[in-house]
């Protein structure tokens, strides 16, 4: 049960986006409800899902609602959606494979449900379906990626502009990069240019206090406002992303920093709208500029290259949900397994107890290693074939009551 940004607001997101803090006692507070046996929640900017297992559905669904309804005061929420049994399985499949994502393909929710998991165990609210389903999501997502190209290709601005530095320099390892402002864009940009090995990073900004919090963030520098010119003359690229009204950079003033550059080439990305640097400063020998409708159209074109990989994730996240059907097909011969298992086992059981006083204590290890290694073996067979019926649809209750020829029924049914 859970939203995300096709079904709900932003207004709507914030108000049931949970921090790493607050998942905790929300997780607890649920498993302790009733009808819920086991429960993850993933919370995003994007989404707030819960995955639960249950064997009262209604109870359940009446426990979840209340997260998005009293605990937040909204009497109606008819921006959730509910998927069920192998729908719900499918849902997590295409999270963790980037398809139900705002940018078609995108990494980081891969992390998250990853995350979502590790806060689910913390907390004790997961057991034996929850335990295999998110890392079986896990590698579904894993497998979407390597298998497909439904990630490839830059998908935002901030990426694109990070790509197109790689392109021109091949290795952005051991250049010096010059970020000018401190808005969304510009902390995109940080941790792209970060994960590409960028080292050298200095933060440029009219306000130096926030230059110096993101620079900090990279070990990076912040330099204030009044130096810009000197940074240009030291950098090898320069991503702008301000909110000025006008042109920060104009070509009389870059004129001057190419002067003292003596001929090494400066690449100019301006991300921002209105345009941070002058157009004409690209007539400037050396000088190379990109603006941001060069970069839309690298993200337009990536976009529609992932969106042509959607049918071979969702190939891939079919057949894994069939498999992982199986897998809980398979988990409903467990009972009648357990009954036959305990049943042979008490016999054997019995059998030792008898020759216990006849026998040394290493003929007893001897014998108790003998007897139980055939068990298994006679079992084995036995125990393979039930798996297989339960696979083919043979309800758990026909297991159990085929144990009956051999006389052995369950606790209950003894009792």
């Amino acid at each position: 049960m859970g939203f995300n940004q096709k079904t709900a607001s932003v207004e709507v997101r914030e108000r049931f986006t949970y921090s790493d803090e607050q998942v905790p006692s929300v997780l607890q507070r649920l498993h302790g409800a009733q009808g819920v046996d086991e429960i993850a929640l993933i919370s995003t900017c994007n989404r707030t899902e819960v995955y639960a297992v249950t064997q009262e559905p209604s109870l359940c669904r009446g426990s979840l609602m209340c997260l998005f309804s009293q605990s937040k005061g909204t009497a109606h929420p008819d921006f959730l959606y509910l998927e069920n049994d192998l729908r719900a399985v499918k849902h997590l499949f295409e999270v963790s494979s980037g398809l139900d994502s705002l940018v078609l393909g995108e990494n980081q929710i891969l992390g998250q449900v990853r995350q979502a998991f590790s806060m689910a165990q913390n907390a004790k609210t997961t057991g034996p379906v929850l335990e295999k389903l998110f890392p079986w999501a896990l590698r579904v997502g894993k497998m979407a990626r390597s298998q497909t190209r439904i990630c490839q290709g830059a998908a935002s601005v901030a990426a694109a502009a990070v790509e197109l530095a790689q392109m021109i320099f091949d290795d952005l390892k051991g250049r010096r990069v010059l970020l000018l402002g401190a808005g969304k864009m510009t902390q995109a940009s940080l941790g792209l240019l970060q994960n590409a090995g960028v080292q050298q990073i200095r933060v440029v900004n009219r306000t130096l206090a926030r230059a110096e919090e993101l620079a900090a963030r990279c070990g990076g520098e912040a330099t204030p406002f009044e130096d810009l010119d000197k940074a240009l003359a030291e950098v090898d690229l320069l991503i702008a992303s301000t909110g000025a009204p006008h042109f920060v950079v104009n070509k009389s003033r870059l004129s001057q920093v190419m002067y003292q550059r003596k001929g090494r080439p400066l690449l100019l990305v301006d991300i921002a709208v209105p345009r941070d640097i002058e157009p004409s400063c690209q007539d400037l020998d050396n000088v190379y500029l990109y603006n941001i409708d060069d970069l839309q159209g690298v993200v337009a074109d990536n976009l529609s290259r992932r969106q042509k990989e959607v049918q071979k994730v969702l190939q891939i996240v079919d057949n894994e949900c069939q498999e992982f059907s199986r897998y809980l097909d398979g988990r409903k011969a467990n009972q009648a397994i357990r009954i036959l298992r305990e049943s042979f086992e008490e016999v054997r059981q019995g059998e030792l107890l008898k020759h216990r006083g006849s026998l040394t204590h290493e003929e007893i290890t001897r014998l108790d290693n003998f007897s139980n290694s055939l068990l298994n073996k006679l079992l084995h067979n036995p125990m393979m074939q039930m798996k297989k019926m339960s696979a083919a649809g043979v309800p758990p209750e026909e297991l159990e009551r085929a144990l009956e020829i051999l006389g052995i029924y369950g606790k209950e049914r003894d009792d």
